[in-house]
């Protein structure tokens, strides 16, 4: 048979949404060089939803023992069989490697011996800790449908895909079912060295995958994905420098990055609610996004909370604000969201609302001057678009009247003496709302869509005091009454950095929305801006 003739064959052989998914990677292949993890390609909603309820008894293996094990080939989209012989047997792992590849140039002793202690005995942030007791001090225990306490890692070549990439490991769902029943993850021998951080990070990740079923099955793949890239960061084996979420920095707007390549429609699913769920699509550049996010959530509120996410039983954003009010905190998930949009935009310029572990590149920003006509742009389902305003726009304060059909987010960061305040602001889809900021300052405003009623929101930018009646006109509706009101009355009592804080209420910018603001409302109740 023809090669395209049977790459399409074995496509055909995929759910939909995965050939769709694939066929849009070939787009992006030739940009992201790197190998990837494949797990979220064969996650599917039967294998996601399966339970197991007995457990076999097997006996352990030993060095030299034969196993037939499934494999996955990304090049025709489906399973096959494939013999290894087990090479190492260590505390808490099993390594077999594909007899095919045995005694090739790229498998040795030192390499498969490397793996081994990283996963058993010494990772780089652990010096007495491998990947094993790392990852599930953190995210919890593996599952164990075998009654053998070992995690059977497979090296192999793994069979890539020349339209969607290489791929360096997988977990398999599958495998935890019956007749294999088994915890395998599986490790790519080429192009990766064995003996590489490359090939210990995707022990890392993979495992993450595993240890996240066993607690939450059909956990969206954001959060899954999100957790596996932080698990290569908590063993040592993840790029920290500027360049480690490059991908997403330089595009954290699909829908206008200026590659051709990249340019990606509604129709592929990037801009729907299924995107980051557990059965949607999900592109290799969210992979840098998701990690970051993880990240910062393991920075502010430490491994606990990680280890509670991965537990709880509902998904995505949910387990986000059942996590927080676990562990008593105020915020909930869309505050975090807030925060972490203005850290991953202040960490070259402010550490305090930055990351601590990473050392983050520059975000892509447009510069706007003010005041600006008004701007209309797409963005991608949970995108984000940065805009600095340029240094004349004077101390007076700024002013935007934006609107959307979907809801948004928009994030004001100001720069005050000694620092940044930073304040997350909600427009219900539907809507005009006149947001602000205050007093001296220089500003810079995000935007993020978190619905998918309509890609296209736009916005003016205006110079404004915030003692003026347009200021306290919060809906921009031409009258400050009622509805205004309720909406100051609602965010009194909170200050900059806080949970709700909302800048546009603190109208005289001193930080927090107080009785002088409320006079300041006051004075201008009933008035036609």
């Amino acid at each position: 048979m023809d090669s395209n003739l049977f790459l399409a064959y074995g496509l055909l052989r995929w759910p939909t949404p995965v050939v769709l998914i694939v066929l849009l990677l070939s787009s992006i292949s030739g940009t992201d060089a790197q190998p990837r993890c494949g797990t979220y390609l064969l996650t599917s909603s039967q294998a996601l939803h399966k339970t197991v309820n007995a457990r076999q008894s097997t006996a352990s293996f030993q060095i030299g023992d034969p196993l037939t094990v499934p494999a996955f080939s990304f090049r025709q989209g489906l399973r096959y069989q494939t013999t290894t012989t087990c090479r190492w047997v260590g505390e808490h792992c099993y390594i077999f490697v594909e007899d095919e590849i045995w005694k090739t140039p790229r498998i040795t002793k030192k390499g498969i011996e490397s793996l081994a202690v990283a996963f058993d005995q010494s990772t780089p942030i652990h010096a007495d800790q491998g990947i094993y007791q790392t990852t599930t001090g953190i995210f919890g225990m593996p599952p164990d449908v075998d009654g053998d306490p070992r995690i059977f890692i497979v090296v192999l070549d793994i069979i890539d895909s020349v339209i969607s990439g290489t791929f360096s490991g997988y977990y398999d769902t599958e495998n935890q079912q019956p007749p294999i029943s088994r915890e395998i993850v599986y490790v790519d021998s080429n192009p990766i060295d064995l003996d590489s951080n490359l090939a210990r990070a995707t022990l890392a990740h993979e495992f993450q995958h595993m240890l996240h079923w066993a607690a939450d099955p059909d956990e969206n793949k954001w959060l899954d994905e999100g957790c596996s890239e932080y698990a290569e960061l908590a063993c040592g084996y993840k790029d920290t420098t500027a360049t480690s979420a490059s991908g997403y920095l330089q595009v954290p707007n699909l829908l206008r990055t200026s590659d051709p390549s990249l340019l990606i429609g509604s129709s592929t699913g990037i801009s729907s609610e299924a995107s980051w769920g557990s059965n949607g699509f999900f592109l290799p550049i969210l992979f840098d996004q998701s990690f970051l996010l993880v990240t910062y959530i393991a920075e502010q509120y430490g491994h606990p909370a990680i280890g509670s996410l991965v537990a709880d039983p509902e998904n995505g954003t949910a387990s986000v604000d059942n996590m927080l009010g676990g562990l008593e905190y105020e915020e909930r998930f869309w505050d975090v969201w807030g925060n972490w949009i203005s850290a991953v935009f202040l960490d070259q310029e402010e550490g305090e609302l930055g990351f601590r572990q990473l050392d983050v590149g520059k975000v892509r920003r447009d510069t706007l001057g003010v005041p600006s006509d008004m701007q209309t742009y797409s963005l991608q389902l949970w995108g984000v678009d940065y805009f600095v305003t340029d240094g004349e726009a004077g101390g007076a304060g700024l002013s935007a009247d934006v609107s959307s059909q979907s809801d948004l987010m928009a994030v004001i960061i100001n720069s005050v003496e000694g620092g940044y305040t930073s304040s997350a602001i909600t427009i219900p889809g539907g809507s005009v709302r006149r947001i602000g900021s205050y007093g001296p300052g220089h500003r810079v405003l995000a935007f993020t869509r978190t619905s998918d009623r309509s890609e296209v929101y736009s916005f003016t930018l205006s110079p404004m005091e915030g003692t003026t009646p347009a200021a306290c006109d919060f809906d921009a509706s031409g009258l400050v009454d009622l509805s205004d009101f309720i909406e100051f009355v609602s965010i009194f009592g909170k200050a900059a950095n806080q949970p709700g804080y909302d800048s546009s209420m603190d109208l005289n910018g001193g930080g927090s929305v107080d009785f002088a603001d409320f006079l300041i409302f006051a004075s201008n109740f009933g008035t036609f801006p």
